[in-house]
């Protein structure tokens, strides 16, 4: 587009200040936790409002399920049949349900055994029917995952059983939690106490989740939990209060619920979700860098973000143009939402209206006439 050029005009303009609440007390501080690695995710827009050596891979054990539930619920319907084979069957070790090879399950029950039981044998059999192989689902997982942006982690299996290039971080474990509860059917799923899973032939089995956090925390909704000897207990517990949710993942934490309980105790503390920009909100009304007339620019979409509370939020607004015409629609510059001396958020901005290009003479007048609070 011709607004994009070499030589683009970049200027910026430091907009109003949006404040949340004043705090009734003081604003608390991060709990001290035993966990090795710890993140504390806002699940909405992405900002981490904590961390504990957060970039350190590290085993993921059964958490690993997650992603493996991610990319099944991409491919499969809840009733797509599942078939078993030998190598399912035979996955005894650590949680299973007992599949047997020659059944036909529905993806929708692999996938309640898988993130309620942490079922190993599921978590094989999802794996082959998607990708074919263990190998082939392997590739998979770490293409998925580095598109969600978890580039520091690699996966082997669908199950997260040891082996030492099986490795995950606490940042890119919140990535991908996040990524799947966006998906409805993992979100009821992670949120469900107990379930009664139908087995083909056989009597039901009462699967009960393995987060108990769902009884124990106000709020909780999620996610997973995961324990080898190599990676020590290890959990990512979701919790929404007031339609704001919050992401806590604690690795290699002997007490796992006690310490993404006070994660999450201190998000919903010490933090507080604050609409910085509606979608389609002006926050741009002034002249377009050499070009005609005055241009009006909004917000592409809704921007909320977490703040600490009592801070505020400055606005700062970058335009790129050589000018008119400016086509309603055409992007325009991008807004960027910073707390605390922190980039938070940002957004497009989008053009509200056509702009013409005018004479020097009557683009002077336009915008004079602008300045003395006069129609142009």
């Amino acid at each position: 587009m011709r607004w994009i050029a070499a030589a683009a005009l970049v200027f910026h303009l430091l907009a109003a200040v949006i404040s949340t609440p004043a705090p009734a007390a003081p604003t608390p501080r991060p709990p001290i936790i035993g966990a090795t690695s710890a993140v504390l995710m806002d699940a909405r827009s992405g900002r981490v409002l904590h961390a504990k050596s957060p970039d350190v891979p590290r085993p993921p054990a059964s958490t690993t399920k997650i992603l493996t539930a991610l990319l099944a619920m991409e491919a499969l319907t809840d009733e797509t049949l599942v078939p078993i084979h030998e190598r399912a069957s035979e996955e005894r070790s650590g949680s299973a349900i007992g599949l047997e090879a020659g059944e036909r399950w529905k993806a929708r029950d692999l996938l309640y055994a898988l993130l309620m039981h942490s079922a190993n044998d599921a978590a094989i059999a999802l794996a082959e029917a998607v990708a074919g192989s263990l190998d082939q689902f392997a590739v998979q997982m770490n293409a998925r995952a580095k598109t969600l942006g978890a580039r520091r982690s690699h996966f082997n299996s669908p199950h997260g059983r040891y082996h030492p290039r099986h490795l995950a971080t606490a940042y890119d474990l919140a990535v991908i939690a996040r990524a799947a509860l966006r998906i409805p059917r993992f979100a009821e799923i992670v949120r469900t106490q107990t379930w009664s899973l139908a087995r083909p032939g056989q009597q039901s089995m009462m699967l009960i989740n393995t987060n108990s956090l769902l009884w124990r925390y106000r709020g909780a909704d999620g996610v997973k939990t995961g324990w080898i000897a190599q990676s020590g207990p290890c959990l990512i517990a979701s919790a929404t209060r007031d339609g704001w949710q919050l992401i806590a993942v604690v690795l290699n934490a002997p007490r796992m619920y006690r310490d993404a309980a006070a994660l999450l105790d201190y998000g919903f503390a010490a933090f507080s979700p604050v609409r910085a920009a509606a979608a389609g909100e002006i926050l741009y009304d002034g002249p377009l860098p050499g070009g005609a007339r005055f241009l009006v620019a909004v917000a592409e979409d809704e921007v909320v973000v977490p703040v600490r509370r009592g801070a505020s939020i400055a606005t700062r607004i970058t335009l790129l143009s050589t000018g008119a015409p400016v086509r309603s629609g055409q992007i325009v510059g991008t807004a960027v939402f910073s707390s605390e001396g922190r980039v938070v958020a940002h957004v497009r901005l989008l053009a509200a209206e056509d702009v013409r290009r005018g004479s020097w003479w009557a683009r002077f007048v336009r915008w004079a006439r602008r300045l003395a609070g006069r129609p142009p």
